[in-house]
């Protein structure tokens, strides 16, 4: 069961103003600018020779449509956040969910970790390459060579029979022609959702060491039960 913990943010004396807040003071102080040239400009105008009003009236009409502007981006601001504040919220539905998404990056648990990959084309050979946080090649392993998906599953075992740690690793896979010529090759990844984050307005889901975009996610379904 996946447990989400809360905790505690220290509050913030000052709040930075937003670029909408900012914006707004400072077209509030030229328009108060404005209206005092303009004021001193018509107490001291010659009679016989008035200022034209049209000039003033198109400025008028400028402040109106930037402050109209303003406030709509104000607003699409709020809405935005709302938006993914909604998303956020939405997403913890996704809690302790397996999902499969695009990648070559798993996560090997309790000596179990999940891939599949898929061929544009049938292939003469495949080497299914596993490795380590640290780059290096712990399982080397042939795979099938037809055109299609094939999943891929690791005991977390290396080429010599020793049981690896539990962790992050990378799987990579070549395939190759009867030519010799590469065929093309995308890879997916299988794990366990234990985070949701928002990140530079996207949002993430981790996975024990993994972190997907969710627009990158295929599928989502409930972990299988073992029983004894």
């Amino acid at each position: 069961m996946a447990v989400v913990t809360a905790t505690s943010v220290s509050p913030t004396t000052t709040a930075s103003p937003t670029k909408e807040q900012s914006a707004s003071s400072k077209l509030t102080a030229n328009f108060d600018s404005f209206l005092k040239l303009l004021t001193t400009q018509l107490s001291n105008q010659d009679p016989l020779s008035p200022l034209d009003p049209t000039q003033f009236t198109t400025q008028l009409a400028q402040f109106s449509a930037v402050e109209q502007a303003i406030s709509t981006n104000t607003k699409l601001a709020q809405m935005i956040s709302d938006q993914q504040a909604g998303q956020v919220a939405s997403s913890v539905s996704y809690l302790g969910k397996v999902i499969e998404a695009q990648g070559d990056t798993a996560t090997l648990d309790s000596g179990h970790a999940e891939w599949s990959y898929t061929l544009a084309a049938d292939a003469n050979t495949v080497n299914v390459q596993i490795l380590n946080a640290q780059g290096q090649i712990v399982r080397t392993v042939s795979g099938p060579t037809q055109k299609g998906s094939h999943n891929v599953v690791w005991d977390g075992r290396d080429d010599a029979g020793n049981t690896l740690p539990d962790g992050s690793y990378r799987m990579v896979v070549t395939a190759r022609d009867a030519d010799s010529n590469p065929v093309g090759v995308t890879t997916n990844f299988t794990g366990r959702v234990t985070g949701v984050s928002l990140t530079g307005g996207q949002i993430m889901l981790d996975t024990l060491g993994s972190t997907v975009a969710l627009t990158n996610v295929i599928s989502v379904h409930e972990p299988s039960v073992t029983t004894n």
